[in-house]
């Protein structure tokens, strides 16, 4: 059975979802502080507010998604649609919706958008996450630059070839 992968634009009832899976994407950065688990919920709160603030103003037109799998949310998807590129702002999936092909699917589809554009698609990866990193290669994006903190990748769908077809989600 193949499975049903959509997109609806994040509204204020998916505010404690979308918080909830920041703070999960979180946890593990910041088991080493030894922080109470109120302490940790503020700090969280304080940052997904401040991430939040970033994004809506650093890409206003930005279309954030919440990704359902078969009716459930699944994780979250900003883009930034731009004349000189498509920008994935965030892209986030739920634990337990990982390793299933709904990222690369739906990064696939974003490609084949931009490749029809005639654009690349950009995006910004931690240092500290090289599983995103090893994501994003597998999918063709190639290493342009990187600091401490940010390494920024981008697919230019001409120099990196046709698309594959095995991304699509698991059945």
């Amino acid at each position: 059975m193949k499975r049903r992968i959509n997109l609806r634009s994040a509204a204020e009832r998916d505010e404690l979802f979308l918080y909830e899976l920041y703070k999960a994407s979180r946890a593990e950065e910041f088991a080493v502080a030894r922080l109470t688990d109120m302490q940790f919920d503020q700090l969280m709160r304080m940052q997904y507010a401040a991430r939040k603030a970033t994004y809506d103003s650093n890409y206003p037109h930005a279309q954030h998604d919440v990704i359902v799998v078969d009716g459930a949310e699944a994780g979250q998807i900003w883009v930034s649609r731009e004349p000189t590129q498509f920008r994935v702002v965030d892209i986030g999936i739920a634990a337990s919706f990982q390793n299933q092909g709904i990222g690369a699917f739906l990064m696939t589809q974003l490609m084949e958008e931009a490749n029809q554009a005639g654009v690349p698609v950009r995006c910004s990866v931690a240092t500290n996450n090289p599983g995103s990193l090893r994501f994003h290669q597998r999918l063709g994006f190639r290493i342009t630059s990187q600091n401490e903190m940010y390494i920024e990748l981008e697919r230019d769908g001409a120099a990196a070839g046709p698309l594959s077809q095995s991304a699509a989600p698991a059945s």
